[in-house]
């Protein structure tokens, strides 16, 4: 996993991302009312891992009020955004940033809650960020968060041969129990989006930052198979789908590891 061309391709889709991501956008609406059911009272110190422009940052301070929240975001653009939330709508809670790889950041220790929307994915080796998410949670700490399965863009995938390696829900799950976690809830969805061409599929790839993550050299013929074969195979009527897979968990440290 090329990182510097992720906080490459994310950077340059700062702007675009709100509007285009409107799948991330829901998925973060959803993770926040699973946790509203599971903080009665506000957390003391939440990390938000992949803040990006602030989808679940906002609903993070307004439903469970924080009285310290850390941001985490790969791209400066990202926690720019951020800030511009927190300090012109939340300015009366106590807040900092860290602009930085999660997977090799030393995590702030003593944590109630470290939460993540539509990040984790990105990861090399997500059951060692869970390991170190375990020695930073205090006792009883909760681990929530987003990621995507194994259908997630499936029609790009199959096109173009080009994609991530998903992790399953029970490759997850197995992963985090053997971590010392106790699984308080596991919850995945297919989602679809419908684009009147398969070219407009690529441009919202563009605009949320997912495209040339990897070295993919689009040339003119490479680009018409691309378009017909989308068409043949996943063609409704007159609209191409583009489905995502989000999976959910929330998980919470045992005490006795």
């Amino acid at each position: 996993m090329d990182k510097q061309r992720i906080r490459s391709r994310f950077s340059k889709a700062a702007q675009s991302y709100h509007s285009a991501a409107v799948v991330q956008g829901q998925i973060a609406e959803k993770m926040i009312n699973l946790l509203r059911n599971l903080f009665l009272i506000s957390p003391d110190r939440v990390l938000e891992i992949g803040c990006g422009t602030g989808f679940f940052s906002r609903l993070l301070l307004q439903y469970l009020s924080p009285k310290h929240t850390i941001f985490n975001d790969i791209c400066p653009e990202m926690i720019k955004s951020v800030m511009n939330i927190v300090l012109s709508q939340h300015s009366s809670q106590h807040y900092s940033f860290i602009c930085a790889d999660a997977e090799t950041f030393s995590l702030p220790d003593g944590l109630d809650l470290i939460t993540s929307c539509s990040t984790i994915q990105w990861f090399e080796d997500p059951s060692a960020f869970f390991a170190r998410c375990h020695t930073a949670l205090h006792a009883h700490g909760i681990l929530a968060f987003s990621t995507f399965g194994e259908e997630n863009m499936r029609e790009i995938s199959s096109t173009t041969g080009v994609g991530l390696t998903y992790r399953t829900q029970s490759a997850l799950l197995t992963e985090l129990s053997a971590l010392g976690y106790e699984i308080l809830l596991v919850e995945e969805e297919l989602m679809s989006l419908t684009f009147e061409t398969p070219l407009q599929v690529l441009s919202h790839l563009k605009k949320t930052g997912v495209t040339g993550i990897k070295n993919h050299r689009w040339t003119k013929s490479k680009l018409q198979a691309y378009c017909t074969e989308y068409i043949d195979r996943y063609a409704v009527g007159t609209r191409v789908p583009l489905t995502y897979h989000p999976i959910y968990i929330i998980a919470k440290k045992k005490m006795n590891n």
